[in-house]
């Protein structure tokens, strides 16, 4: 190979050199954005909230800059990784967090930066920032919407078991009495009405005899009060007495007077009911006539005896071995 040859071969390989290297500080610059005067940061979530592309990105309030992609990480789709470009003149202090947001009431999402003041460090371009979901405007007013929500039916409920109970209560019968209620209300009214006037004009009249009694009931009270020692006296003598009969077996003679009272009391219903020889005695009619003609032979005989004496009894002073005989006929006693 001639040395012109050499020549042509190490200018292209220079020249090839040179566009390698000038597709890789292209791609340099475009990767750190110092073209196109952006900075490139990401955020990792579970859910977007239907954030896309073109959407803005805002500093207190401020928009810096936009959505630039929203894709699945590296393939996880239970995540999501979201780059967005803001201006490289904002410095994202670090632990600042990527919030997801809703910026207006018909729901478009947007990114909202929420800085951490204290860190003295700041996100550069390719860091990924802590991220957080916000709630959407409609998801907060149904947040706050919902237990109210919730009241009103309960209150709806309610009231139509009300409307339920009272149709059903207040039926016509229950009209009707309770129309009738109220008459006989008024009717109380205007007896009460009229007893009043009545009680009114008696104290007009009775004025003075009431006031009489009144101060017949203080004399009354003003007595008691002065001799509220003698009551006093009184009742403690009645205590004494009471203590006295305590002490003396008061008590166990009220006893013992009861329990005599009671079996007087079982032997009186003994004979009541025909028990015993006095109950016999007093029921039984048969034993009444018996003992009735037995005491009128009994003084048929006394008096035969009294009248002839010697018909049943004979005497002698010397023969004491002579019994004597009483015949149960009329005829004289022998001698055996």
């Amino acid at each position: 190979m001639t040395t012109e040859q050499k020549r042509y071969v190490k200018t292209g390989i220079l020249f090839i050199i040179i566009i390698i290297m000038s597709i890789w500080g292209v791609n340099y610059i475009r990767s750190n954005d110092l073209l196109s005067g952006q900075i490139k940061l990401y955020g990792v979530y579970d859910d977007v909230k239907e954030l896309s592309e073109g959407n803005s990105v805002f500093l207190n309030g401020t928009k810096i800059g936009k959505i630039y992609k929203v894709d699945f990480l590296d393939g996880n789709l239970n995540k999501l990784v979201v780059e967005f470009h803001i201006r490289n003149d904002i410095k994202i202090p670090d632990s600042s967090i990527a919030m997801i947001t809703s910026i207006d009431i018909m729901g478009t999402m947007g990114l909202k930066i929420l800085i951490n003041k204290k860190s003295k460090t700041y996100y550069k371009s390719g860091d990924t920032l802590s991220t957080r979901v916000e709630n959407s405007l409609s998801e907060e007013v149904n947040k706050q919407i919902l237990p109210l929500k919730i009241k009103t039916e309960n209150m709806i409920g309610t009231l139509d078991s009300l409307l339920v109970a009272f149709r059903s209560v207040f039926n016509p019968k229950t009209r009707i009495n309770i129309k009738k209620s109220f008459e006989h209300i008024q009717i109380t009214l205007r007896n009460l009405e009229s007893t009043t006037s009545t009680l009114d004009t008696l104290m007009t009249t009775e004025k003075a005899r009431i006031a009489k009694i009144i101060n017949n009931a203080e004399s009354i009270t003003n007595n008691l009060k002065a001799n509220n020692d003698n009551i006093n006296k009184i009742l403690s003598n009645f205590g004494d007495i009471s203590d006295s009969l305590s002490a003396s077996g008061f008590v166990n003679i009220i006893h013992n007077a009861d329990s005599a009272i009671y079996k007087l009391n079982t032997v009186l219903n003994k004979i009541a009911e025909g028990k015993g020889s006095l109950g016999l005695l007093i029921h039984d009619d048969k034993l009444y006539y018996e003992l009735k003609n037995a005491s009128s032979d009994l003084d048929d005989l006394l008096l035969d005896i009294k009248n002839n004496p010697k018909r049943y009894v004979r005497f002698s002073a010397f023969d004491f071995g002579k019994k004597i005989i009483i015949n149960q006929t009329d005829s004289i006693p022998k001698d055996e």
